[in-house]
This record gives C-alpha cells, structure tokens and sequence, in this order.
C-alpha cells in the first residue's frame, strides 16, 4: 500500500510538471498566434540588390563600375522567378517580404508548438492513466 502511495505521489508530481510545460507552450502558442493573425499584407519573395552590366560600349559599367538594381525573386509553381523593382518601391517591398519572413518564421514556430504540446499531453495520458484495475487488485492481495 505504501508502495501504492508513493508511486501515486511521484506521478502526481510529474503530472504537474507536464502540466506546467503545457501552460508554458500555450502562452508561447498565444504570442506566435498574434503574429500570424496580423492583417499585415505579405509578399512571398525575397529583395536582391545585384550590380551587372548593362553591355554598352562606353558606359562605366564596361569599366568595372557595375550598375545596381534591385529585384524581387519568388519560387513560383516551383520555379525561380525574378523580376525588377523600382526604386521607388524598394521600401515597401522589404517591408511585405519582411512581413512574410515573419509570418512564415511564425507558422513554423507555432508547427513545433504544437508538436510539442500533443507530445507533452500524450505523456499526462499516461501518466493519468491507472493501470488495469486487474494488476491492482492482485498487487494489494500480497
């Protein structure tokens, strides 16, 4: 019986720690929710500045002093696609590729919370659970 006890005690305090990190995952969850609830505009891609050639003659570029651009590349239907920005929207479009960026680290996070909480639930079912009430039985008769 004091056997009994002592591992009902020690399940209990285990239940509770599991229940803690539960908690602790939620809130987490909570805070990676807000970010994915955003009414923030999100545009897949990544901004690039490169410098190239423009391949005139006489222009400095043929000289070793490139021209810079800016462009937006996506995979798109899972192909590369790039394309030029103006300058005039190189601000906007790092702040939508940026909200995407977010969103995107966001989602994954809340993926593994959420691994992470089934996994810890699946261990407070078992250690919730009794054991057949058959095994209990013959264990006290002893």
């Amino acid at each position: 019986m004091i056997l009994l006890h002592i591992g009902i005690m020690s399940a209990l305090s285990q239940i509770s720690r599991i229940r803690q990190r539960i908690g602790q995952l939620a809130r987490q969850r909570r805070a990676v929710e807000q970010v994915l609830l955003e009414r923030s505009v999100l545009l897949k891609g990544i901004l690039l500045e490169v410098q190239r050639t423009c391949g005139k003659a006489g222009c400095k570029c043929a000289r070793g002093q490139k021209h810079s651009c800016w462009q937006l590349s996506a995979s798109v239907e899972g192909r590369r696609r790039t394309g030029n920005v103006p300058r005039r929207y190189v601000g906007k479009v790092k702040e939508l590729t940026g909200n995407y960026r977010r969103f995107r680290r966001a989602r994954a996070r809340w993926v593994r919370l959420n691994a992470e909480m089934r996994k810890r639930i699946n261990e407070m079912e078992a250690a919730r659970t009794v054991p057949d009430f058959r095994d209990e039985a013959e264990g006290q008769k002893s």
